[in-house]
């Protein structure tokens, strides 16, 4: 899954600094298309000189890396010390998506905000609180894989690790009818652009309560793993 990071620079320069700050950025930006995650830069002029570059990198790391590039860094300084009337930086993620080309009729789209991911979790604990199989599983990858202790403990040959919606369909069905009375407990829902960690205590009758932390990988909008872990 792409890390890709778009930055967006507005600026304003002081009077009579243009031929300086346009050599030293010719500079600059020579030294930035040779580094590694280097993916694109634009640069626009508006009527009343703001000015506005878009540069995209590859990843936050290599993003990172450029940062703290020594010339670049002297480059940062100098703008604060003699270009800039005013800046303001931005550094975005990708959240939403969408690429469209005539010429073949290609048409992408990508969706990684967090807040669809933390919806998926709430429809994962609603299903599992109802018992709806059916509907916990529609939101799983057909060849998700799910990791949990118990699972090593009752199926040691798996070595903990079942794979595929109808290994999932089984060990759930069989929970549901050996423990009527467990419900899980949520207590924090943590999603980024990937994945969501679920933190809820697990309560059985005539069973101590566990806190479990619940990690749910997610692509194309469905899990593609999950993994528990016990307190």
């Amino acid at each position: 899954m792409s890390e890709r990071m778009l930055v967006v620079f507005r600026s304003r320069l002081r009077p009579g600094i243009e031929a300086e700050y346009g050599a030293h950025g010719e500079r600059i930006a020579r030294l930035a298309v040779k580094m590694p995650g280097f993916v694109s830069a634009k640069d626009f002029v508006a009527d009343d000189g703001e000015r506005v570059a878009l540069i995209e990198w590859d990843s936050p790391r290599e993003l990172s890396i450029w940062r703290d590039q020594l010339d670049h860094v002297d480059a940062q300084r100098a703008g604060r010390d003699r270009y800039y009337a005013s800046y303001d930086l931005r550094v975005c993620r990708e959240m939403h998506g969408a690429r469209f080309d005539a010429q073949t009729g290609a048409h992408t789209s990508i969706d990684r905000d967090p807040a669809k991911l933390r919806g998926i979790a709430e429809r994962w604990l609603l299903c599992f609180e109802r018992r709806e199989l059916d509907g916990l599983l529609a939101l799983y990858a057909d060849d998700a894989t799910h990791t949990s202790p118990k699972i090593r403990a009752r199926h040691p040959e798996t070595g903990g690790l079942l794979r595929g919606k109808a290994a999932l369909r089984a060990w759930w069905a069989d929970a549901f009818a050996r423990l009527p009375s467990m419900r899980y407990e949520p207590t924090a829902l943590t999603a980024d652009d990937r994945r969501v960690v679920m933190e809820y205590v697990r309560h059985v009758d005539g069973e101590p309560d566990l806190p479990v932390a619940e990690l749910l990988d997610v692509e194309g909008g469905l899990i593609v793993a999950s993994r528990v872990y016990h307190g």
